[in-house]
């Protein structure tokens, strides 16, 4: 390709800057969480609708078609004049996760500031779309037509792991034959840890005060979702009102020495969730706070729930079964490489296992836990699953405790894309030839932790967002620089205009 053409598709992104920008704060105003509080599942379900009337104005304004299946998935179309010419799937998503935490602008607002645009989905995964689609147009507008159909696949449920929509749409369109997910970062991930969430589940009959203190343990209840590492936990109980000074008293000393013990840890009480009862006791929430990250990266987190469940299992007024449990869970949850659960394992490309407990639920009858593990390329999730189930049932025997362990959702085992394959390897050249000439630096291929749309669609590898720049996905700020998008649509631009071709 020649150096002319590439300078005059810089030249159309540079045009786009402010369109660019103008699309990406609209994009994420839309309040389209997967997987919330009820209040923002209602949301949901209004603004997935709004967000894909809104997009498909903008992509047929564009030149492209526009459909969506019952509104749960849609696709961007660029059809090549040759019907049999193969399809290339470009899968990204618009449902975020909750904006959790302090953030310094409105997580939906969109605002542009500081040089970047904030807000949630910035980086996973609606800025990424709005990249790509622009990339698109810029080749449409300079007359360059990649040798293939191109569909632009936006997902609504990925952050659930419940990938009904994906399935929805490989039954009702044609299957792609390759294709890359900006969902990850760049260079290129052409490897993927595999993900299982499990739930351990067991129920025993009601508990009561403790018949001395009168103390009552009510719940201890942590976590967002599963693939988020826990940033609080808390622990609700109740006691007479009349004692209210001493108990008190007790458990300030308790979580003080708790935390002498645990460094890492963070107690607090929360005043202003303490009330009185109408039955004369009083309630109190005791919070663990911890540093929440991405579940693929478990290490890089500080777990709430497993600081929690060490400072339960201790505490000898707690019904007996709750301690049990929260000793077990704690063992589990205590190690983020699967060392506790026997599932450890490591592989030279796709690298070690790991597992976030990422979910809590501890009443009087009963408790629940998510553990999310990803494993490593040569381990299935039923391998996981068989080990886990046999570890919770072999612990179950001795505490007298009948332990579930079932999928939350079906696993999906580790993939790898083998870059000489016949069908990768000019597709993967051409994503190696429009990063290089964008950034000046290698496209090292790697492995990645997390899971993205490359699982459900053939040949497909991660390609981008993030570069230099903080990767924010998941956290509070997340936010992205003006100059990212504009790098980010000129490295997709550039990527698919050589594809076909000779050099590349």
């Amino acid at each position: 390709m020649s150096d002319s053409l590439l300078r005059r598709l810089d030249e159309l992104v540079e045009q786009r800057r402010d369109q660019l920008v103008a699309d990406t704060s609209r994009i994420l105003q839309f309040r389209t969480v997967s997987g919330g509080s009820a209040e923002e599942q209602a949301l949901y379900e209004r603004e997935i609708p709004a967000c894909f009337a809104w997009l498909g104005e903008r992509a047929r304004a564009m030149g492209f078609a526009f459909r969506t299946i019952d509104n749960r998935v849609g696709e961007i179309a660029w059809a090549h004049p040759d019907p049999a010419a193969p399809v290339c799937a470009i899968a990204s998503h618009i449902d975020v996760v909750t904006a959790r935490g302090d953030w310094t602008h409105p997580p939906y607002s969109g605002t542009v500031a500081d040089g970047a645009v904030w807000g949630r989905g910035a980086q996973d995964d609606k800025g990424p779309l709005i990249q790509t689609l622009h990339a698109l147009a810029v080749l449409h507008e300079a007359g360059i037509q990649p040798p293939c159909h191109v569909h632009l696949v936006v997902g609504t449920q990925e952050e659930t792991g419940d990938w009904s929509d994906i399935d929805l749409y490989l039954e009702n369109a044609r299957r792609p034959d390759f294709g890359f997910t900006p969902d990850a970062d760049f260079p290129i991930i052409n490897g993927e840890k595999g993900m299982v969430s499990l739930i351990f589940s067991t129920d025993w009959p009601a508990t009561g005060p403790d018949a001395e203190t009168q103390l009552d343990f009510v719940s201890l209840v942590g976590g967002e979702r599963e693939n988020i590492v826990p940033s609080l936990c808390e622990l609700t109980l109740r006691f007479p009102a009349a004692v209210r000074i001493e108990v008190m008293k007790e458990l300030v000393r308790a979580t003080t020495e708790f935390v002498v013990e645990n460094r890492e840890a963070n107690v607090t009480m929360q005043p202003n969730k303490e009330h009185d009862l109408p039955d004369g006791r009083h309630e109190a929430v005791v919070s663990f706070l911890g540093r929440a990250s991405h579940a693929a990266h478990p290490s890089s987190g500080h777990n709430a729930i497993v600081d929690a469940l060490a400072f339960i299992r201790d505490i000898e007024t707690f019904p007996e079964p709750v301690r049990r449990m929260a000793a077990f869970l704690h063992a589990a949850g205590a190690t983020t490489d699967g060392s506790s659960l026997g599932i450890d394992a490591s592989h030279p490309f796709i690298g070690d296992t790991t597992a976030c407990l990422s979910l809590l639920d501890i009443r009087q009858d009963g408790a629940r836990a998510v553990i999310n593990i990803r494993p490593t390329m040569g381990q299935t999730c039923a391998e996981v699953l068989a080990k886990c189930g046999a570890l919770a049932a072999a612990y179950g025997d001795t505490a007298g405790l009948a332990i579930d362990v079932r999928e939350k959702t079906a696993g999906m085992d580790a993939i790898y894309l083998d870059p000489e394959h016949p069908v990768a390897r000019p597709f993967i050249r051409a994503l190696q030839r429009g990063f290089e000439y964008v950034t000046g630096q290698p496209a090292t291929l790697r492995p990645i932790g997390g899971t993205t749309y490359a699982k459900a669609i053939p040949n497909c590898c991660a390609f981008g967002p993030t570069l230099d720049e903080p990767d924010l996905i998941h956290q509070p700020d997340e936010r992205v620089p003006i100059e990212a998008i504009v790098r980010n649509t000129r490295i997709f631009a550039a990527s698919l205009a050589f594809l076909g071709r000779e050099e590349a």
